[in-house]
């Protein structure tokens, strides 16, 4: 049986991770810094590829867009130079808090 503690921390330390690479930075300075950029889509597509991971019954009780999650993953993997870097920093900035509010409320404890 999986274990979705594991892949929630796992998550979580992902979005630590982004966290860390983006703080007291603007879009200018990612988008110019292929360190912080590469970094942050690797981050990403952990992040989906746990989320393929995570049982159905977890997926059922947490909202998130579980498809779009993953499927970021395929993107970043299969069609990495097609990715448009706004695309990625709006992620960043609107559903990398959303998804750590909702992973922290289901027993997640990784700190920010």
């Amino acid at each position: 049986m999986k274990d979705d503690s594991l892949y929630v921390e796992q998550m979580l330390d992902a979005v630590h991770k982004i966290c860390t690479f983006t703080s007291g930075v603007d879009f200018i300075t990612f988008e110019k810094n292929q360190e912080k950029s590469s970094a942050v889509i690797l981050q990403l597509a952990i992040i989906g590829e746990l989320s393929k991971r995570l049982s159905e019954e977890f997926k059922s009780r947490v909202s998130l867009p579980w498809s779009e999650i993953a499927g970021f993953r395929n993107r970043a993997i299969h069609e990495y130079l097609a990715l448009d870097l706004d695309d990625v920093w709006k992620t960043v900035e609107n559903d990398i808090p959303e998804l750590q509010i909702a992973l922290e409320g289901f027993g997640g404890s990784t700190p920010l």
